[in-house]
């Protein structure tokens, strides 16, 4: 799956909404001003619970995918 800007930030936007993450405009070395996200303590246990999720439908694959014994 390939990502383009028009799919990361309303995903960004709508993490933050869910107070997931948080963001703060910061400018270093006189560049242009840059968006920085930082995962929440809530983000953190979101995405705890996402992994365990996925790891779970990660298991049951794999139990699905094992060969079938050979017939005799």
């Amino acid at each position: 799956m390939e990502w383009s800007d028009g799919m990361l930030y309303p995903v960004l936007h709508r993490l933050e909404r869910e107070g997931l993450i948080v963001s703060q405009w910061k400018v270093s070395d006189g560049t242009r001003p840059r968006k920085y996200y930082t995962i929440t303590d809530t983000g953190r246990t979101e995405l705890a619970a996402e992994r365990k999720q996925w790891l779970n439908v990660h298991e049951a694959m794999l139990k699905l995918w094992e060969p079938l014994p050979a017939l005799k």
